[in-house]
C-alpha cells in the first residue's frame, strides 16, 4: 500500500509542477530560517558549557546604590574572594581575573599590539577547562613575570619554535618569562585571553579594602550540588562584617545610618553559564549577548515554519477542484476515507522530505552569511552529529504530518456524488479556517514590518540625535604613553599643519569605555547624604574646543589662570546631582588617597552641556573634568580634508617621536557608531526575517486567490454575462483579501506596540511610537497582499464566461 502511494504521491508532484513549486519553496525556507535560528539559539544556551565545572562555578556580582546611583557590577575588591574562601567551607576555591587594556608585546626585534591580555591568580588553569599543551598548570602562574599564552599566539610569536622560558617584553618596559601554552579558549565562551600572566598588587595600601580598587572579577567554586541561593543568604552578614567599616571610614556612617538614607550594599552570585546572555553591567570583560534575542529569534523561527506550513495547506486545498473527480471515483471503487488520508499524507511527507533535504542546501550556502552578520561561527557536522540528524527527521516527519493534515482530511472527505457532478463546494468552517490562517501569516508579517521600522527609526534617531559633542573630522591616537615626555612637542607639531584645527590630550573621551569613578561630595563633606561615584576626566586647555563642547556657564580653562590647578569644570548632570542653581563658586572634593584619609577640594568655573559619553541606552550621569597631565590618548579635529592626508600627517609625526612602534588610530564617528554595532545587526536580521516571512505569506495568500478563482468561477462567469466590469470584479476578488489584512493589522498593531516598546525600554533616550510607523506597516502589507491576489483576479476577471458556464 505504502508503494502504491508513493508512487502517486510522486505523480501527483510531477503532474502539479507549479504548485509543488511553490510548496517546496516555501517549507524549504521556513525549514531553512528554522534550522540557521535554531543554531544560532543553540550556540547562544551553549557558552561556558565547555567547563567540566560549569554547574559550579559562580561569578560574583557588586550591587550597591549611594547617593542616588545604583551600581551593578561584575567589578570587586581584592580582599572579597580571600574572604568568602575563610568564611564559607562550601567555597572550595576561587580565581580573580583583571582585565589590563592594551599592550605592545615585543620578541626580538618584532613587536604586535595586543588587545587581550589578563592578569589572574594561579587557579586560573585549575578552574576553567583551558587545558596547557606546554607547561605545568599548577606552577604556570606562580611568579610574578610569568606568562602563558593561546595556540594561536605562540604560533604567531614562535612558530615552530618552543616558546618555554623564552623572554616577551611587555610595553618595553617589563620582561615576562613564557611559562606555558594553552589551547584556544572555545569560542563559546565569555572570555577569550590571548596572554595570562600572574595577577600583582599594586603595593600602595587600597588593595586591602573591599571598596578601593574595585577592578576584578571574582569566581568561585562551590561544593558539588550546594545551592547556591544559601550561600547569597549569608552575605548581608558578610556585608555588615567587611563592609561596614570601610563605610564608617569612608563615608562617616554607620551601616544603619547608610542604608536609612536609601543607600544600598549588597553581593549576589551568577552561574557562570548565565554570564553570556544575562549580563549588561558596566565594565563587562567582553561584550555579551541578550536572552530577549533568543526568545525573539525563536519566536520567529517557530512563526516562518508555521507559516509554511500553512502556506502548504492552502496551495494544498486550493489544488482540491481539479483532485475532486479522483477522490470520487476512488471512492466509487470502494477507497474508504482512512486510505485517502494515507495518500494525502505521505505527499506531504514526502513533500516535506524533499523540502528539508533543499533547506538542508539551502542552510549551508546560507551559513557564512549568516555567520557574517551575527558574528558567530555556527557550523555543521552532519555525519557526526547524531543529535542533529535525528532531530532532523523528526521534524521533517512532524511538519509533513502538521502541513499534510487538514488538506487530507479536507480533500478525503468530498462526497462522491457531488464531486463527479462538478458541484465542488466548501462549508463554512473551512473557508473560516483558511483565512484564519492567512490571517495568522499576515499578522506575522505586519509584526515584522513594525519590528524592523521601530528598530531602523531607533537607529537612525542615535544618528541624528544632537550628542553635545562633534563626533565627526575627529582622528583619535590610542597607547601615546609611548610618547611619553614627548606627547606634548608631538601634539604641538601637529597642530602646526593648517588642515589641523586643534588637539588635546587626555585619559577619556566621550566615546564607551572602561573609566575610574570617584567618590566626590561638597567642600571637604564626607558625610555628605549627596556623595557619590563620579566620572573623573583628566583633560587640557584644548579639550572643550577640540570636542565641540557647548560652555553654558562661566570659562574654560586657562593659561592665564594659575588657579586653575585646583579648578574644576563640570557637566550639568553634576549641578542637577548637587541640586545647584547657580553652581559657579561650588567647592567639590574628593578622596585622595585609599584609605580616606586624605581630600582633595576643587572650585566649579564651568559647567559644560550634557553630553552623552555612553550608548544611548544609559542616561547621562555627573562628569567632573581637571586640568591634568595624561597621556593615554591624543585626539586631533580636521578641517574636511580628505582621510587620508589627515593620517599621512600624523603619520608622519608619529613616524619621527615614535619610531619603529605601531601607529594605532581610529574616527570618533565609527567608535560612537560600534557602540550599537549589536543594534545594527539585530536590524539587518530583522529586516531579513522580515522579508522571509512576508515572501512565505505571500505564498499561502497566492494559494488561497487560486482556490477563490477556483471556487468562484461560475459565479464570475454569471456576473460578466449579466454585465460585471472587469474593473468591479476585480476589485470585488481583492476587496474579500483587503479585509483579512485590515483584520490582522487589528490584531497585530498592540502586540507589536506591546513588545516594541519593551525592546526600546533599553534605551534612556528613544522614539517615539507614532501611529505613522503602524500604518505604513499596515499599507505596506495590504499593497503586498494586492499585487499578489491580483494575477488570480485580473485571470478570473478577463476568463471568458462561456468556459465556465459551457456545461450548465
Amino acid at each position: 500500500m505504502f508503494k502504491n502511494n508513493f508512487k502517486i504521491a510522486v505523480r501527483n508532484l510531477l503532474k502539479y509542477k507549479f504548485y509543488s513549486f511553490l510548496n517546496l519553496t516555501g517549507l524549504a525556507i521556513g525549514v531553512a530560517t528554522c534550522l540557521l535560528i535554531l543554531l544560532f539559539v543553540q550556540d547562544e544556551l551553549n557558552y561556558d558549557r565547555y567547563n567540566d565545572k560549569a554547574d559550579r562555578i559562580y561569578r560574583v556580582i557588586a550591587d550597591f546604590k549611594l547617593g542616588g546611583n545604583t551600581l551593578l557590577s561584575p567589578h570587586l575588591g581584592s580582599p572579597t574572594a580571600e574572604a568568602l574562601l575563610n568564611d564559607y567551607p562550601e567555597v572550595e576555591n576561587f580565581v580573580r581575573i583583571r582585565s589590563t587594556g592594551n599592550w605592545f608585546i615585543k620578541y626580538g626585534e618584532t613587536t604586535f599590539k595586543e588587545t587581550r591580555l589578563i592578569r589572574a591568580d594561579s587557579t586560573f588553569f585549575e578552574f576553567f577547562s583551558v587545558p596547557l599543551i606546554m607547561g605545568n598548570p599548577k606552577t604556570a602562574l606562580n611568579k610574578p613575570n610569568a606568562i602563558t599564552l593561546s595556540e594561536s599566539m605562540k604560533n604567531k610569536y614562535f612558530g615552530s619554535e618552543n616558546p618555554l622560558g623564552k623572554v616577551l617584553r611587555l610595553d618595553d618596559r617589563e620582561d615576562y618569562i613564557v611559562t606555558g601554552v594553552y589551547k584556544d579558549i572555545p569560542y563559546s565562551s565569555h572570555f577569550h585571553p590571548d596572554f595570562i600572566t600572574m595577577l600583582k598588587f599594586e603595593d600602595n595600601g587600597i588593595n586591602q579594602y573591599w571598596l578601593g580598587n574595585m577592578s576584578y572579577y571574582t569566581y568561585i567554586l562551590l561544593q558539588k550540588n550546594y545551592n547556591y541561593k544559601n550561600l547569597e543568604a549569608k552575605f548581608p552578614a558578610m556585608v555588615q562584617k567587611y563592609i561596614g567599616p570601610e563605610i564608617l571610614m569612608f563615608v562617616g556612617k554607620t551601616m544603619e545610618e547608610f542604608f536609612k538614607e536609601g543607600n544600598k550594599a549588597g553581593y549576589f552570585l551568577q552561574p557562570l553559564t548565565d554570564i553570556h546572555l544575562y549580563s549588561d553591567y558596566q565594565g563587562e570583560i567582553e561584550p555579551g549577548g541578550d536572552i530577549k534575542y533568543v526568545y525573539i529569534f525563536s519566536a520567529i523561527a517557530a512563526f516562518i515554519l508555521f507559516i509554511a506550513c500553512i502556506n502548504f495547506m492552502n496551495l494544498a486545498t486550493a489544488r482540491a477542484a481539479g483532485r475532486a473527480k479522483e477522490v470520487g471515483i476512488k471512492k466509487v471503487l470502494g477507497s474508504d476515507r482512512k486510505e485517502l488520508v494515507k495518500q494525502f499524507l505521505t505527499e506531504s511527507i514526502i513533500m516535506s522530505l524533499i523540502s528539508t533535504f533543499l533547506a538542508v542546501i539551502l542552510m549551508q550556502i546560507l551559513l557564512p552569511y549568516f555567520n557574517n552578520l551575527s558574528g558567530k561561527q555556527l557550523e555543521v557536522s552532519y555525519l557526526t552529529n547524531v543529535q542533529f540528524l535525528i532531530a532532523l527527521l523528526v521534524l521533517t516527519v512532524f511538519i509533513g504530518i502538521l502541513a499534510g493534515s487538514y488538506p487530507a482530511l479536507f480533500i478525503s472527505a468530498f462526497k462522491p456524488v457531488s464531486v463527479l457532478k462538478g458541484k465542488l463546494r466548501s462549508g463554512a468552517k473551512s473557508g473560516f479556517l483558511r483565512s484564519s490562517m492567512v490571517v495568522f501569516q499576515f499578522c506575522s508579517s505586519i509584526i515584522m514590518i513594525i519590528a524592523t521600522t521601530v528598530v531602523f527609526n531607533q537607529l537612525q534617531f542615535i544618528q541624528n540625535k544632537k550628542i553635545g559633542f562633534s563626533k565627526e573630522n575627529v582622528i583619535i591616537l590610542h597607547d601615546t604613553y609611548i610618547l611619553g615626555d614627548q606627547i606634548t612637542s608631538f601634539k604641538n607639531e601637529i597642530e602646526t599643519n593648517p588642515n589641523i584645527v586643534s588637539g588635546t590630550i587626555s585619559n577619556y573621551l566621550p566615546v564607551e569605555s572602561n573609566r575610574n569613578m570617584n567618590g566626590t561630595f561638597r567642600d571637604g563633606r564626607i558625610d555628605d547624604e549627596k556623595l557619590t561615584p563620579m566620572q573623573s576626566w583628566r583633560i587640557d586647555y584644548n579639550y572643550l574646543k577640540t570636542m565641540g563642547m557647548e560652555l553654558v556657564e562661566g570659562r574654560d580653562f586657562s593659561e592665564e589662570f594659575g588657579s586653575d590647578s585646583s579648578a574644576v569644570i563640570i557637566n550639568e548632570a553634576t549641578a542637577e546631582h548637587f541640586e545647584w542653581k547657580k553652581p559657579l563658586g561650588k567647592r567639590l572634593s574628593q578622596f585622595a588617597s585609599s584609605n580616606g584619609s586624605k581630600i582633595a577640594t576643587y572650585t566649579v568655573i564651568g559647567v559644560v552641556k550634557n553630553f552623552h559619553y555612553e550608548s544611548l541606552k544609559n542616561t547621562i550621569g555627573p562628569v567632573l573634568m581637571y586640568l591634568r597631565p595624561s597621556t593615554s590618548s591624543v585626539a586631533f579635529r580636521y578641517k574636511g580634508v580628505n582621510t587620508k592626508e589627515v593620517i599621512g600627517i600624523v603619520k608622519d609625526k608619529w613616524n619621527k617621536f615614535a619610531p619603529g612602534q605601531p601607529l594605532e588610530y581610529s574616527f570618533m564617528d565609527e567608535d560612537f557608531n560600534k557602540m550599537y554595532a549589536a543594534e545594527q545587526k539585530i536590524g539587518e536580521i530583522f529586516s531579513i526575517f522580515a522579508f522571509l516571512t512576508i515572501f512565505v505569506a505571500c505564498l499561502g495568500l497566492f494559494g488561497l486567490a487560486a482556490f477563490t478563482a477556483e471556487q468562484r468561477t461560475k459565479e464570475i462567469g454569471i456576473r460578466k454575462v449579466l454585465g460585471a466590469s472587469v474593473l468591479g470584479i476585480i476589485l470585488m476578488i481583492s476587496k474579500e483579501f483587503a479585509k483579512l489584512v485590515l483584520i490582522a493589522f487589528i490584531i497585530s498593531v498592540p502586540i507589536a506596540y506591546y513588545y516594541m516598546n519593551i525592546w526600546l525600554q533599553d534605551f534612556q533616550y528613544r522614539i517615539d511610537l507614532s501611529a505613522g510607523i503602524f500604518l505604513f506597516a499596515g499599507f505596506s502589507a495590504l499593497l503586498i497582499a494586492m499585487i499578489t491576489v491580483s494575477y488570480h483576479a485580473v485571470r478570473i476577471a478577463t476568463s471568458n464566461p462561456s468556459k465556465s458556464l459551457r456545461y450548465e
